[in-house]
């Protein structure tokens, strides 16, 4: 069956898109450098899950976050990052922590954080973190320690079957987490368990810290080895909203644990980013005063298209 979506969603969706690359530039351009890179290449699919796939729910969250008060204890819950996603029944789960502040662009994208806490609240002692932790708006985990949230998810989506509760949890990941253990044992246990509650959005950008995965660890043919493990495999263009829109409703049906591999382009949106990319130099970007400058245009550019 054919989940085809209508133009003026395809335009939406890339409206959100486009925004979240330039809430993302701008935190880069406002702090001299960031993880721009990790939000190009998920724009698409970000904005996908958000206005799209999932049924988050109304978000309960403040759309200014209050100040960072004190760890959870006992009691006293402290605040709860995925209060910023909504009240449900689907959840989202940012595995890989310095995708954080591409996911705070997305909530600010689609109305769910004031786009003044981008700025505002990532100073010290702000809930904006770049290394996003269960406190920060939008994140359900603290995944700092990449292979971890996974896991998690697993263990919430045998919870929620227990229980008897509606909703799916899908987990965003890097492909630099399939060279953790801990994600190949959490795919097992997804498969194991046939958590059909379970879907796998996997950002494949072929890149991590130290530099392209190809020269690092290559993990080979990504979508073979999950089929391997018994998972359901989508492959997709991760910048072609309709077939992706596809793709991630396919997965809803399905009875087990389902992964989508998006191939992405991690420089997508910013000229001088592919450049970078073949320098190995896209993980975090820091910017000179000609990128600097460069980038200030090309964001300005996009706040007059969309």
């Amino acid at each position: 069956m054919t989940a085809t979506l209508r133009e003026e969603h395809v335009v939406e969706v890339s409206r959100v898109a486009q925004s979240i690359r330039a809430y993302a530039a701008e935190w880069a351009i406002r702090a001299n450098g960031g993880y721009l890179a990790q939000a190009c290449g998920t724009a698409e699919l970000l904005a996908l899950l958000h206005t799209q796939t999932l049924n988050l729910g109304k978000s309960t969250a403040p759309k200014r976050p209050p100040r960072f008060l004190s760890t959870p204890k006992p009691g006293d819950p402290g605040v709860r990052g995925e209060d910023w996603l909504g009240e449900g029944p689907d959840l989202l789960v940012i595995s890989p922590a310095h995708y954080a502040s591409a996911h705070y662009a997305t909530l600010a994208a689609t109305g769910k954080l004031d786009a003044a806490a981008l700025a505002e609240d990532s100073t010290d002692g702000g809930l904006l973190e770049m290394i996003g932790a269960e406190h920060s708006p939008g994140m359900a985990v603290t995944s700092g320690s990449l292979g971890i949230a996974l896991g998690v998810a697993c263990g919430r989506a045998i919870a929620r079957r227990q229980q008897g509760k509606p909703g799916d949890i899908w987990v965003l990941i890097s492909d630099g987490e399939l060279q953790e253990g801990s994600t190949w044992e959490a795919l097992q246990l997804a498969v194991a368990q046939n958590l059909g509650n379970l879907r796998i959005v996997l950002d494949r950008n072929n890149m991590q810290v130290d530099g392209k995965m190809a020269t690092v660890m290559p993990i080979g043919d990504v979508g073979a080895k999950l089929r391997a493990f018994g998972l359901e495999v989508h492959e997709e263009y991760a910048h072609d909203i309709p077939s992706l829109h596809q793709s991630l409703e396919d997965m809803k049906k399905a009875a087990g644990p389902a992964v989508l591999v998006s191939n992405s382009e991690p420089w997508r949106g910013f000229s001088f980013l592919e450049a970078r990319w073949k320098t190995n130099k896209l993980h975090f970007v820091r910017l000179d005063p000609d990128e600097k400058a460069l980038l200030e245009q090309e964001v300005s550019q996009i706040w007059q298209t969309t």
